[in-house]
């Protein structure tokens, strides 16, 4: 219930204001100091939800104005990384064809692909925050490309040279080209292999490498991560049981993105991962299968809540994960596009939990759950800054 006037618990202090719902907390609070009345001069009214101003000052609004900066420069690139999308994905599909018929083409295609991808992400540090909502055919071909832009994320917090980073992605990209060798009843099964189709398919990085090093002669450093992507830190992996620091460093790269990237895509044996959910599931695996050192960078780069991620805060309304810390992954910097009564704010609306501690995240939700087209939101967000 609410009233016209502030409710008092004695003269001096207001337990609620005017129109303001006094909530369950506010009851057990006057239970546990033994205060049995309070009174008001006002009468019942509907309640009214005011959103609260939040005073940003010092590092807080510098942290949130570059996170503005960043979220502005992500809207007005969605063009730009469709088209690098779809033409990275079109090479990739080429390459993989010709170098599996063993046909000439032209592999530095597929690096200029990687260098585009290293350019826009550390041009624009959010401009694939999209990605996570557009509805891409899920194919062998996309999900190379989510790895490489994973893998570009976290050589940058590894603090990679740009050509370093370039030919890390440009390896990625590449990893998978004896898959192209399988029966396509083998690559394209949604049931459980038997043994013999197990055995094939554990074969694939072994043709990748000789593709690669025999056919396309590309660099040992390049053609490595093929053979060595599905090798686990642990030795547990294949083909060769390879382990620790045996593994090459992109491959050791290209196992954690390559597995992320497969949690948030459909399986015919489970629904997608939420990045929340995935990051998780991820981390739990990182105890044997990833290289420790390369595990934190990547969740310092990611967060619990992954750049992207939509969760819904403490005080019902909906929000987009923009920026996280180091040292508080469950406090990030927050994009507001729905208040509590539903409604886009008037205003743009960004939160720095760690400053904030009155707010904080309950849920992460999908897309539908928070009622969130991200073409739509960064149109407002647009006419709004």
């Amino acid at each position: 219930m609410a009233f016209d006037k502030p409710v008092y618990i004695d003269r001096d202090n207001i337990l609620v204001k005017a129109f303001e719902p006094l909530k369950k907390s506010d009851i057990e609070r006057l239970t546990k100091w033994n205060i049995l009345e309070v009174e008001t001069d006002g009468v019942e009214a509907a309640p009214k939800l005011v959103e609260k101003e939040i005073v940003i000052e010092g590092e807080e609004k510098a942290e949130i104005d570059r996170a503005m900066g960043e979220l502005r420069k992500a809207a007005l690139a969605r063009e730009a990384v469709l088209k690098l999308m779809e033409n990275g994905g079109k090479v990739i599909s080429e390459a993989y064809e010709a170098l599996a018929a063993e046909k000439p083409f032209q592999i530095s295609n597929v690096r200029n692909v990687a260098e585009d991808i290293v350019t826009l992400s550390t041009e624009n540090p959010l401009a694939f925050i999209n990605t996570y909502y557009q509805n891409y055919p899920q194919t062998m071909y996309s999900h190379l490309m989510f790895s490489g832009i994973f893998a570009a994320y976290l050589a940058n917090a590894m603090d990679f040279s740009i050509p370093k980073s370039i030919e890390a992605v440009f390896s990625i990209l590449l990893m998978d080209v004896g898959m192209n060798l399988l029966p396509v009843s083998i690559r394209m099964k949604e049931g459980k292999l038997n043994e013999s189709e197990k055995t094939q398919l554990q074969a694939h990085p072994l043709h990748g490498y000789q593709i690669l090093t025999q056919f396309a002669k590309v660099k040992n450093s390049v053609s490595m991560v093929a053979l060595q992507h599905q090798e686990y830190y642990d030795g547990s992996g294949y083909p060769r049981h390879t382990k620790g620091e045996q593994i090459t460093e992109y491959a050791r790269i290209a196992g954690i993105v390559d597995s992320y990237g497969a949690l948030l895509e459909d399986k015919a044996y489970r629904k997608k991962k939420l990045p929340y959910e995935a990051m998780k599931e991820l981390l739990a695996y990182g105890l044997y299968r990833y290289d420790p050192n390369f595990m934190k960078h990547f969740l310092f780069k990611f967060s619990i809540y992954p750049v992207g991620s939509l969760v819904e805060l403490s005080d019902k309304s909906f929000a987009m994960v923009i920026r996280s810390g180091h040292e508080k992954p469950m406090r990030p910097i927050v994009y507001v596009y729905r208040d509590r009564l539903g409604n886009s704010p008037d205003k743009v609306k960004m939160i720095h939990l760690l400053y904030n501690p009155e707010y904080y995240i309950v849920n992460p939700v999908l897309p539908a759950a928070g009622h969130f087209d991200f073409d739509a939101e960064m149109d407002s967000l647009l006419k709004k800054i």
